[in-house]
Parts: C-alpha cells; sequence; structure tokens
C-alpha cells in the first residue's frame, strides 16, 4: 500500500518466523514510521489551516471592494473544497500508512514466542471518551463509504467538519505491540469557545479617608408614632465634643486633615494644610524617620462633623475620631459614646426598642458627593416587620435625615435594623433614650459592629454589683436594666447557637445551657443578669449567619437614675489599630482570646501627638482581661497590636461614681490594600 505521489512507500519489514529479534524490530521502525507520518498530517493541517484563512480574507477583501459578493462568497467555498480534497488526501494517506504498519507488526507478532496470546490479532477501539463501552471495530466503514471516527456516533467523518480542517488530521490506527493494543485517537481542533479572562490586580488610588461622627443628642418633640421627628431642648448642661487623631508619614508630614460640620464649605477646625505632600518622602530634611500625630483634644460639635484626612501617597492615613455626649439633667440624661464610623453601604444596627418610654430615633449621614438611595429592613422578636415608608429613601449629598422608628414598628422590645443603600455610601447610629415615668433611664448611640458571620465575638460586656443590680431590677418598669444579650438571625432558616461566656477567671456556664435555637428572621434575648460582678465577653457561633450585641446598664440605687450601653460585635485585632478616646469619662479596654493565649500591644498618644512607650498584656485563652487605657498618664488615644490567636476588643467608657457608661468598638484598621482583583466579562 502506497502513500501519497512523491512520497517515499515504507518498505514491509522482513520477519523470519522464529526470529524475535527481527520482529521487535520491524515493531520499531513501524513506531517510527507512524510517528512521522502523524507529524506530515499535523504539519500539513497547518498549512492548509493558514492557506484557507489567507484565502477566506483575500476573498472578503475582494468582495468588499467590487461588490462582487456572490463571486467572492463562491471563490471562497470552491477554495474551501480544495484545501477540504487536501485534507481529505493527507487522511487517506494517513489511513494506509497505519494499515501498512499494522500489518507489518501483525507478521511480527506472528513471529513470535509461541505462548503469545493469538486473541491479540483482533483489533477493536473503545469509542473516545466512553471507557467501558462496546468495542467498535477500528476500520468499519459507514453505508457512504467514509471510514466512521470512533466517538463520533458512527457519523462520516466529512459529515462532522465544521471548518476546512475539523477532520484534515484525522487518523485511527490500531498498532498490536507484543501482547498490548494501542488505539490511536482522533485529532479533531477543539471548539473554540468564549475567552476566558484571568482576574487583574487594579490598582486602585487613595481617597481622602471619610469618618462621620454622630450629632448629638435631641429630645423628641412630636408624638412617637410620628416618622419625622421634632425636637425641643436636651437640658442646660448637654455638651458634645469631638476627639481626632492623624498620624504623619514617616518624614514626620501631618496629611491635610480637618473638622467639617456636614454638607459645610468651610471646616470647624483644620488639623493640617491640605497640600498633598504627605507621603511622598520616606524621611524628613535631616534623613531621619519619625512618625508624629496631631491631636484635636475636644472639639465643640452641634451637628453631624466629618473627619477629613488626605492620603498618604498611595495608602490611606492613619486617623480616627471619637465623640462623647453627656448631660447630668433632662430626660436624656447619661452618657453617650461612638466611633466616628466610616460610610458604607450595608450595616446592621441592633438594641432598638419602641415599647413605652423607650424612644429610638434613626439618624443616616451622607458625606459622599453622591445621592444615596436607602433600604431599611426592620425585625423583630417575632419575625420581620413590613412596614410602609421603609424603602427607597433618599438622602442627597451632605445631607442627614432622622426617623422615628416607632412610626415604622411600634412596640418592639428587640428591634434590629438593616441599613443598605445604593449610591453614594451612608453612616448611621440610632439614638436610643428611655424615659421610665419621670425618672431618666439613660442614653446610647447604637452603632455598627462587625457584620454578620458565622461566629461573633462581643466583648466589654460589663456587669454591676449583683445587689446593687437586684434593688434596681425590682423597681416597677426596670426588669430590662439588666445585662442580656441578643443576637439576631437576618436568614429564614432556623439558628442553632453555641454560646460561650468568659469572664475574668474563665469560662462561665450559661444558666440553662450554652446551646440555642433561634428562630429564623427575628431577634433573641438571652439574659445575662445571673452573672457576678465584672467584665465579660461572649462567643457565639452558629451554623447560620448571625450578627449579636449585648446591653450592659448602670445604676447606683433605687429611685436614681440609671444609664445603659450597647456592645456591638467586634472584628478580630490585628496590627496598630487606632482607638480614640472619647473626651468625656474615663476608659477601659476589654479584650477576650477565645481560642488560644494572644498579647496586646499597646502605644498611647498624649494630647501634644507625642506616642509614648509600648505596653504588653496577655490575654490567656478563654479569658476577658481588662486594662485602664490611662495607666498613669493621659492618653488621648491608643495605638493596639495583637499577636497569637485570635483576639477582639472593646472600649468601655464610664463616668466614675455617676451611673454613666458607654461601650464602644475597636476601629478597624484604616490603612487598608491598595488593589483590588478586577474580574472582566460577560
Amino acid at each position: 500500500m502506497a502513500d501519497k505521489p512523491g512520497e517515499e512507500q515504507l518498505p514491509e519489514p522482513d520477519v523470519a518466523p522464529a526470529q524475535g529479534r527481527q520482529a521487535r524490530k520491524a515493531t520499531r521502525e513501524a513506531e517510527k514510521a507512524r510517528a512521522a507520518r502523524e507529524a506530515t498530517r499535523d504539519k500539513a493541517a497547518k498549512a492548509a489551516d493558514k492557506a484557507q484563512a489567507a484565502k477566506e480574507a483575500k476573498a472578503a477583501k475582494k468582495a468588499r471592494k467590487t461588490g462582487k459578493t456572490d463571486k467572492a462568497a463562491a471563490a471562497a467555498q470552491a477554495d474551501q473544497s480544495t484545501v477540504a480534497g487536501q485534507a481529505d488526501q493527507a487522511t487517506a494517506a494517513g489511513q494506509a500508512g497505519e494499515a501498512t504498519a499494522a500489518g507489518a507488526a501483525a507478521t511480527a507478532a506472528a513471529a513470535g514466542p509461541p505462548d503469545m496470546d493469538a486473541s491479540a490479532s483482533a483489533a477493536t477501539v473503545p469509542p473516545a471518551g466512553s471507557a467501558g463501552s462496546d468495542p467498535v471495530p477500528a476500520s468499519a466503514p459507514d453505508s457512504s463509504g467514509s471510514s466512521a471516527i470512533p466517538g463520533a456516533g458512527g457519523e462520516p467523518r466529512n459529515a462532522r467538519r465544521k471548518g476546512p480542517l475539523l477532520g484534515a488530521a484525522a487518523g485511527v490506527g490500531v498498532l498490536l505491540l507484543g501482547v498490548g493494543a494501542v488505539a490511536a485517537g482522533s485529532f479533531f481542533e477543539p471548539p473554540r469557545g468564549a475567552a476566558q479572562l484571568d482576574p487583574i490586580s487594579a490598582a486602585v488610588p487613595a481617597g481622602n479617608l471619610t469618618a462621620v461622627c454622630p450629632e448629638p443628642l435631641k429630645l423628641l418633640d412630636s408624638a412617637a408614632d410620628e416618622v419625622d421627628p421634632e425636637f425641643s431642648p436636651v437640658s442646660k448642661t448637654a455638651v458634645t465634643k469631638a476627639r481626632a487623631t492623624v498620624f504623619s508619614d514617616l518624614g514626620g508630614t501631618i496629611p491635610g486633615s480637618a473638622l467639617t460640620e456636614l454638607g459645610a464649605d468651610s471646616p470647624l477646625i483644620e488639623i493640617a494644610d491640605f497640600t498633598g505632600k504627605a507621603g511622598s518622602s520616606g524621611s524628613n530634611e535631616a534623613g531621619e524617620t519619625k512618625v508624629v500625630a496631631k491631636v484635636v483634644a475636644g472639639q465643640d460639635i452641634t451637628a453631624p462633623t466629618v473627619l477629613s484626612v488626605e492620603p498618604l501617597g498611595e495608602q490611606h492615613a492613619r486617623a480616627g475620631a471619637a465623640m462623647s455626649y453627656t448631660a447630668s439633667d433632662g430626660d436624656l440624661r447619661g452618657l453617650a459614646a461612638a466611633n466616628c464610623l466610616t460610610p458604607s453601604n450595608d450595616f446592621w444596627l441592633l438594641g432598638a426598642s419602641t415599647t413605652v418610654g423607650a424612644s429610638s430615633v434613626l439618624n443616616l449621614y451622607n458625606a459622599s458627593e453622591t445621592p444615596s438611595t436607602v433600604d431599611l429592613e426592620l425585625i423583630g422578636s417575632k419575625g420581620p416587620i413590613q412596614a410602609a415608608g421603609s424603602r427607597g429613601l433618599l438622602l442627597a449629598p451632605g445631607e442627614s435625615r432622622s426617623w422615628v422608628l416607632a412610626g415604622l414598628a411600634a412596640g418592639q422590645e428587640s428591634l434590629a435594623v438593616h441599613v443598605s443603600s445604593s449610591g453614594g455610601a451612608v453612616a448611621g447610629t440610632i439614638q436610643q433614650s428611655v424615659l421610665r415615668g419621670l425618672t431618666p433611664g439613660g442614653v446610647e448611640l447604637l452603632q455598627p459592629g462587625n457584620g454578620p458571620g458565622l461566629r461573633e465575638v462581643v466583648t466589654g460586656i460589663e456587669v454591676q454589683d449583683a445587689k446593687v443590680a437586684r434593688q434596681i431590677r425590682g423597681q416597677s418598669g426596670y426588669e430590662k436594666a439588666a445585662p442580656a444579650l441578643e443576637v439576631v438571625v437576618p436568614g429564614s432558616g432556623d439558628a442553632t447557637l453555641e454560646v460561650r461566656l468568659f469572664g475574668p477567671k474563665g469560662q462561665v456556664e450559661l444558666p440553662g445551657g450554652g446551646v440555642l435555637t433561634a428562630a429564623g428572621g427575628s431577634v433573641l434575648s438571652i439574659p445575662l443578669d445571673s452573672l457576678p460582678a465584672g467584665t465579660y465577653s461572649a462567643d457565639i457561633s452558629s451554623n447560620v449567619s448571625i450578627n449579636a450585641a449585648a446591653r450592659v446598664s448602670r445604676g447606683t440605687g433605687t429611685d436614681k437614675p440609671v444609664d445603659f450601653g450597647w456592645a456591638p460585635s467586634s472584628g478580630r485585632l490585628g496590627s496598630e489599630h487606632l482607638a480614640v478616646l472619647p473626651p468625656a469619662g474615663s476608659s477601659k479596654l476589654s479584650f477576650t482570646a477565645p481560642d488560644g493565649d494572644a498579647q496586646i500591644s499597646l502605644r498611647p498618644v498624649d494630647v501634644k501627638g507625642n506616642i509614648g512607650a509600648e505596653r504588653k498584656i496577655s490575654v490567656p485563652a478563654g479569658t476577658t482581661v481588662t486594662a485602664d487605657a490611662k495607666d498613669g498618664g493621659d492618653p488621648a488615644a491608643l495605638l493596639v497590636s495583637a499577636t497569637g490567636d485570635a483576639v477582639y476588643g472593646s472600649q468601655v467608657v464610664t463616668n466614675g461614681s455617676k451611673p454613666d457608661i458607654s461601650v464602644l468598638p475597636i476601629p478597624q484598621g484604616t490603612q487598608g490594600q491598595q488593589s483590588v482583583p478586577v474580574v472582566i466579562g460577560y
């Protein structure tokens, strides 16, 4: 059997019946010949492909120029037929060569050792990609006379051709080697699909750091069921201040920064000029590296106030702020403190209550230059609450708006609010206050925590002396003046909760056991009033996503004002978090390491911007450790870093012997990543 004209014919191997060595030599020569023919077919297929592409391009160009589309199409079709014929010739030559090689190998096999399995001379090939299927004869022709392709369902080769070369290099052969059979598969070009592009890392220029300080608390002067509030003067002793801390680059240059009322054109106070030079150099003029800070110790504020800090080169600046409200008279007597918040398009607020005597006002702030559309999701202890007027709320750039939650969901003892927005990111808090008859029951600013997850950690749960607490709760209407843990389940599925409590001496058993079930789409309240005095942390694990916060209460006795606070969930601490101490009250830090030992590093920053010496605190596994923020000094802020196992922290603010209390989470770091992955697709 011969190949194409001009190609040397493969000689039949001369094998003597009893000469096994010559049989093996013939087999090797057949293998070499088959490999050479496969290379020839591949080369011919590539050449035909290239030629066809060139001819098609030439025909298309000619058709566009002359307008003779029909002639161009006919020419292209003729060219395609020519190339297809060349491909068929190459395929036929390949089949002829395969048959020659198969015959030579069969002859060699016949001359093999006497114990060779004679059944090896029957050649079958399973369909490609279908292991275990019935064998198909290697050279079975179809009814049209064309050879069927294995794995093609018996279709003739010409019928499966999608283009000029789909099948040009297709060849099927069987080579018997000793006692085994090797099937040569099809060489079809795979179909071309949509290109898959790998994610690329896109550099994101750092913008100004923005933190929104909540506005001062205001007393409602409108009916409790009205959504749009009216306010009256709070008290004669109310004071609201903000404190800000901004760090320099390595050369000691403070980035441009200011405190400005939301929507105002001019700042309340300019911390440093906006020059854009910060971060451009890694040292000062003398070649020294030294990080310093600039502190605004206490700026009076009468409206929501924005801290804006320009970046350090390609990184966000390290900066932060906190605010505090205090009043010793009026219905809003007490202490409320909050971190100045980074705007977000999605956050949760827990701890609201709209029962008789309780007042909840949701305040949202749009500090961006883009309008924002806000949707509110309300969840109570009995399930989701569908409220008219809770969707499509508009906030213009630089605008703040307030909503009385009792007008959306009245009579709710435990209410969670999910804020989601499109357009500009927003910041938000809930002003929560309680009035029991004529006795003030405390104030707090509810702020976002770590966000929903399968694990929530809440620390800074302050429990006061049990005797005093029992006296206060024994009064009519004071049943809720007690510590409690609240867990919201955003989804529809029930949550199986495992709650662990950690005190100064280790884990404390929760009365009734630590495994509970919370219904999907509801808020579960877990009393903690049985705990002895001290500072505790809660570690809550769940099989579905949850969010958590803890209520704390503080009083001095019967018939006297009490105050309360809410500790939101905290995120795991890393390196150099900035905890700004509120201007009012005194602070202590609370840390817990649920799984293993951890170590905390604290570096104080005084009101002059000097960074003090490092102080280290060990946090044994399964305990809650507290540290006085002052420790002999009077810092305005603390740099907090953590090593070891996962550790979480918060800031507990009190005011001497007064029944004032508030809890702030330690914020996440402000110096984030410089690039984000971007996937381009459709």
